[in-house]
This record gives C-alpha cells, sequence and structure tokens, in this order.
C-alpha cells in the first residue's frame, strides 16, 4: 500500500485500527441495581421456616363477641323492643345470643335479651327504664351476660377456628458456558477475573433469586398443585405447576386495601384513619412498611415536612431515627405505633410494575406486622416468613448443580459447563388481616 504525504497527526494515527493504544475501564457498571429485594429482607431478619409439605396451613381462632346486624325493629320505649337479626348479615350472630345478653346499642344504651325466637327475633328491655330505640339496618353488640340468683348456667357457647392455606413454587434458573469461552479472556474484570463467565455467573444467579423475590411480592396463588390429577397449569413436559400467594395478594384479599383520603400525598388524617382502624382490629405496635418511590416521597414528605421550604428544620415535628437494622430502614413513630419503613427498588422497576393501567403495586406501601404472634399456647411465631421444602439432609431452598463436560465431577462428553439453580419455596403471612395496603 503506498504511503501519503504529510506530518503524521494524531488523527491520522487514530485511523489506523488498533494501532492508538485503548484506554478502557476495566470494570463493568452496574446500573441495574437488583440486589437489593424483598427476599434479602426476609431472609437477613431470620425469618425462613422448613415445611415438609407443598401446602402449608395455618388456623386463626374466631373473635369472642359477635356484631349483629337489623334487619327489622317493633317498638321502642322503656319496656321491651322486638329487633329481627338480619339472616344474611348476621348469621353467625344469631346462634351465639342467649338470653340473658346484655346488648350495646348504638347511642350507648343498654338492653337484656329476654328471649329469643326461632325465627332470629329477639326481645330487649332496657335495663335502667332508659328509653330504647334501633331502626332498621342498625347494630347491635352483645358485650356482657346478666343472671338472676340460683339460675342455670345459659347455652354453651363454641368457637372454631378459620383455616388459611398457601403453597410453595419451584423456581429454576441456569448459566451456561462453553469450553472456548471459559477459557478466553476479555477486556473487564469480573469479580478480580478477566473471564465473562463471571459476569454471567453472576447475573443468572441474581437474576434467579430476584424471580423469587418477585413472586413473594406480587404472585397469586394458583388453584392447580402438585397432586392435582387434571392439572390445569402444565410445564412444557406436561408436568403440574403450582404457583404461590405474593405479599400483594394476601394483603389486598385478605387484609386492608385502603385509598388514600386525597390522591398524591399521605397526611395527618390518613395515618389517623389507619391507626383507628388498626386499633379496632387490636393490630400489633410495630409495622414494616415496604414503599416505592412514591409512598417513600409522600411519607418523607410529611413527617419531615418538606413541603414547608421557609421552616424546613423548625417543622420537622418527628425525629426519624435511620438505619435501625443494617438494611436501608427508617424507623417512624406516631399515634402508639411504629413503622420501620423500607424501600423496595422492585416496586419502581421500569419492566415489571411500570403499567399505566389501574394495578398500583409502585404507587403503594405494604404494612406487614413485624412483631411476633402469639399461639394459644402460649408461644411466639413470625408473623411474616418463608417457608422453603426440606426433606432428612436434603434442603431444597437453594441448590446449585453443576454439570456438562467442564463439570468438576463431568457428567457428559459436552464441552460446557452448566450452573443450574433450583428452589422449593413460598410466603406465609400469619397475621394477613391485620396488614394493609395504602395507596
Amino acid at each position: 500500500m503506498a504511503g501519503s504525504i504529510g506530518a503524521i497527526t494524531k488523527q491520522y494515527v487514530s485511523s489506523i485500527d488498533f494501532l492508538d493504544q485503548r484506554e478502557i475501564l476495566n470494570k463493568v457498571l452496574d446500573i441495574t441495581n437488583e440486589e437489593a429485594s424483598f427476599l434479602d429482607v426476609i431472609e437477613l431478619t431470620g425469618r425462613s421456616k422448613p415445611t415438609s409439605v407443598p401446602e402449608y396451613n395455618h388456623f386463626v381462632n374466631e373473635e369472642l363477641y359477635v356484631l349483629g346486624a337489623v334487619s327489622a325493629v317493633t317498638g321502642s320505649g322503656t319496656t321491651a323492643i322486638t329487633a329481627d337479626l338480619d339472616t344474611a348479615t348476621s348469621a353467625a350472630a344469631y346462634p351465639f345470643v342467649n338470653a340473658g345478653e346484655l346488648v350495646l346499642f348504638p347511642d350507648g344504651k343498654v338492653g337484656y335479651v329476654t328471649a329469643k325466637s326461632a325465627s332470629k327475633t329477639l326481645n330487649i328491655k332496657s335495663v335502667d327504664a332508659s328509653v330504647l330505640t334501633l331502626v332498621s339496618g342498625g347494630k347491635i353488640s352483645f358485650f356482657s351476660n346478666a343472671n338472676g340468683e340460683g339460675s342455670l348456667s345459659p347455652n354453651a357457647k363454641k368457637w372454631g377456628v378459620t383455616k388459611y392455606s398457601n403453597q410453595v413454587q419451584s423456581f429454576k434458573g441456569k448459566f451456561e458456558v462453553t469450553d472456548i469461552q471459559k477459557a478466553s479472556k476479555v477486556e473487564v474484570d469480573f469479580q478480580g477475573k478477566p473471564f465473562y463467565m463471571y459476569k454471567g455467573q453472576h447475573e443468572s444467579l441474581m437474576k434467579f433469586r430476584n424471580d423469587i423475590s418477585a413472586a413473594l411480592m406480587f404472585g397469586r396463588k394458583s388453584t392447580t398443585k402438585f397432586s392435582d390429577a387434571s392439572p390445569v397449569l402444565l410445564d412444557a413436559e406436561s408436568k403440574p405447576v403450582q404457583t404461590t400467594m405474593g405479599l400483594d395478594q394476601y394483603v389486598t384479599s385478605l387484609g386492608n386495601d385502603i385509598s388514600l383520603l386525597t390522591s398524591g400525598s399521605v397526611a395527618l388524617a390518613d395515618i389517623s384513619a389507619l391507626t383507628q382502624l388498626l386499633n379496632k382490629r387490636r393490630a400489633p405496635q410495630e409495622y414494616f412498611l415496604f414503599v416505592g418511590t412514591t409512598q417513600n416521597i409522600y411519607w418523607d414528605n410529611l413527617f419531615n415536612n418538606l413541603g414547608n421550604s421557609a421552616l424546613l428544620s423548625q417543622g420537622a415535628r418527628f425525629q426519624i431515627a435511620g438505619k435501625e437494622i443494617e438494611l436501608g430502614i427508617d424507623t417512624v413513630k406516631i399515634y402508639g405505633r411504629t413503622y420501620y419503613k423500607k424501600y423496595l427498588p422492585i416496586l419502581d422497576h421500569q419492566n415489571i410494575v411500570n403499567f399505566t393501567g389501574g394495578y398500583n403495586a409502585k404507587d403503594a406501601a405494604y404494612g406487614v406486622p413485624a412483631s411476633k404472634v402469639k399461639t394459644n399456647d402460649g408461644g411466639m411465631v413470625d408473623r411474616m416468613q418463608v417457608r422453603y421444602m426440606t426433606e432428612g439432609g436434603t434442603d431444597f431452598k437453594y441448590r446449585e448443580t453443576l454439570l456438562g463436560g467442564l463439570a468438576p465431577v463431568p457428567t457428559s462428553e459436552r464441552s460446557v459447563l452448566e450452573v443450574h439453580y433450583s428452589s422449593i419455596q413460598g410466603l406465609e403471612i400469619l397475621d394477613a388481616q391485620n396488614c394493609f395496603k395504602l395507596k
């Protein structure tokens, strides 16, 4: 090739392929930030528990008191009235009521049940000659009982239990690298070594763990079970597939789905209404509060008074005690209840929950009791935990299997290294009735 005339310049040298030495940052920049997850919070707080069956159940005792809705009222005054309990809304209340029950009226008056009929009608008389008034659609509570001297005991009462269940889900992931690529060096370092396989293996593991975390957050419990003879869900090998109920379904189907009083902000009125609801349910005093950016901003604006730029420092009414546990958790105490606010990046994930429709997980705050719940035998168990399958010495919480001709113990003649990840686990919330979703 003929030369050319003129001075040698930078532009001339750079135009010759590979002649100018390259300046390369020998690190791969992590811009996806996929590692902080709901699963990390559960595991780092020690909330994992084995199960020996793919479907796990728990039982909750029933309320000791009942509230009766009234469908019709006859009479009013200081003597007696008759109240018909609504069959649809008070099916559980009528068998519970005995003659001799004390009845609390909506206006604070107290009546006494002198008799009840098979037609779900109660005869109620005032205990102190007060005027008893009640309208159709009103509610009455049976808060105590009173009996005469030397009387017989009332009819025996019995309480059952309510069954709740969830199930594990089988998760799998895989990474594969060939002999040539495993031995080939690249320009950048991964975990201190210039081989691409370390990047691929790490990201495959992160994807596998985040699949589990996303299912624990957004999963829906399938009707199909592994044991079904005629399953609806089948995998590519025609095997039954079952999925676990995630946090969102636990809260929205069994807990309290709450809308903000004013869209676009959390106000003291919202926290006040939430507190009244939780106290009415006799809910615990400590809560995890899982938030995305939207609710994180709402709560910080409220408790740091960030909307008041003129009085920013003076207006901060509550102290935010940061990093109680090394998980990026802020602590907020208000109205006798403590909220451990934890930001979860998955609630903002642009490729998971970035919808414009009605599904509002990214704009919601999920409240889950952080303390333990009592059992009837005096024990204490975590309200939120992960259940993973185990049998004897085999633990199915996380398994890594190496296959192929390049495995430490070769399993085939094919010149590849296959890394297989598997896990069988699911979410369990024992007190979902006291959880809430604020949106």
